[in-house]
């Protein structure tokens, strides 16, 4: 067992690393071809338990990696479960022959079979359907989402968890993050591809819209949801104390300002570029899971889409400022003059106007990540802090 313990807190997709973990208990477990072990564990840390998905050898390393694995553990599920247990609702078609694990990904892992199908074994689960299933399962065919082909359940406890779900592959596409940074080395206008990223996040609103209920609330249950937030954000970054006032009187205002009722309804949650692959003919939308650290309930609540425009333009301010940063690029002679070029470009695609309560949420996204960077990259929290204050006027 301390061989285990060691792996998750070394893995990259276990979320508790700031407390220690007090035992584990396996509450599945399935063998996979020479001796694998697919498992579903109960890890108990800091008065609390989480259950993690994770695939290992007989030292109890995990290998969901190796080409070896991945072809038995696709062949597991063609065959109508992964390797024991788990239903499979849909199809599992085009997994034969082996496939490859995604690098650089963190919460979960991504598996590719050949050139059109992809596998995502989510690692951290949580009851009920996974967003990135509920979604992309109700969302008619569109280019810019990859369609869901089936997906993976287990019973535990009574409730069923998603274990992982399989879609189409999209090949020949870069990374929206990469590509953007491309640009912005460059110092070469970004706004003709914001533009079209736009048009991909308002088509995908749409269709999540017709899919799926909408809700019309006052503009007063959205603010307080953003001081719900702010609340929140200033227990976990003592930084952001000496602008709170301020933050707040945005909010006041926006409350004065009399605005209409606005419509809520599912979205992607956590977009941003890192979140969007570009290929060939337009941008096509990927992990529908909504922010990892917000529990599942509170993801597939209907909330604003003004929350995914937000997270976009707060990307391109930091796709703006990223280069001279780190070493890649002078980057652009103006980062605040590129970024918003980008982002007018990016609304004027999506057919959306600038707004004070737009301007609400890129606040609140660049608080939270002031809060993340604290918490994780010390050294990049100037860039969201910058932000929070040229949007504060200050």
């Amino acid at each position: 067992m301390e061989n285990l313990i060691r792996m998750l807190e070394g893995a990259r997709f276990y979320g508790a690393k700031s407390e220690p973990i007090d035992s584990i208990e396996v509450v599945r477990e399935a063998t996979i071809a020479d001796g694998w072990r697919l498992q579903v564990l109960r890890v108990h840390h800091g008065g609390t338990s989480d259950l993690y998905q994770v695939l290992i050898d007989a030292a109890d390393s995990d290998v969901f990696h190796l080409p070896e694995v991945i072809g038995a553990y696709g062949a597991a599920l063609t065959g109508g479960s992964p390797a024991g247990f788990g239903v499979l609702h849909g199809t599992a078609e085009g997994l034969a022959g082996g496939g490859r694990a995604i690098s650089g990904e963190q919460s979960n892992t991504s598996l590719i079979f050949g050139n059109n199908a992809m596998v995502k074994v989510f690692r951290h689960l949580e009851a009920g359907q996974n967003p990135d299933v509920e979604l992309l399962s109700q969302i008619p065919e569109s280019p810019h989402v990859a369609a869901v082909r089936g997906w993976v359940t287990e019973n535990i406890d009574g409730e069923d968890h998603t274990l992982a779900m399989i879609q189409d592959f999209i090949p020949d596409a870069d990374d929206g993050w990469r590509y953007a940074l491309g640009f912005s080395s460059l110092d070469a206008h970004f706004g003709p591809e914001a533009s079209l990223l736009g048009e991909a996040t308002s088509a995908v609103h749409e269709a999540l819209a017709q899919a799926l209920p909408t809700e019309t609330v006052p503009l007063s249950s959205l603010i307080s949801a953003l001081e719900d937030h702010l609340d929140q954000m200033l227990s976990r970054a003592p930084v952001l104390a000496e602008h709170e006032a301020s933050v707040r009187e945005v909010y006041r205002r926006l409350a004065e300002s009399g605005g209409a009722d606005e419509t809520i309804q599912r979205i992607h949650g956590d977009l941003h570029l890192g979140q969007v692959l570009r290929n060939q003919d337009t941008y096509v939308l990927i992990d529908f899971e909504g922010e990892p650290a917000r529990p599942l309930a509170d993801r597939r609540r209907p909330d604003s889409p003004l929350r995914d425009v937000a997270g976009v333009i707060r990307s391109l301010d930091y796709a703006a400022h990223f280069p001279a940063r780190s070493g890649q690029g002078a980057g652009p002679a103006d980062p605040i003059a590129w970024a918003a070029e980008a982002a007018e470009a990016f609304l004027q695609g999506y057919q959306l106007e600038p707004s004070t309560l737009l301007d609400a949420y890129v606040l609140d996204k660049a608080l939270y990540e002031v809060v993340y960077e604290s918490n994780n990259r010390p050294d990049w929290v100037d860039i969201p802090l910058d932000a929070v204050r040229r949007l504060l006027g200050s």
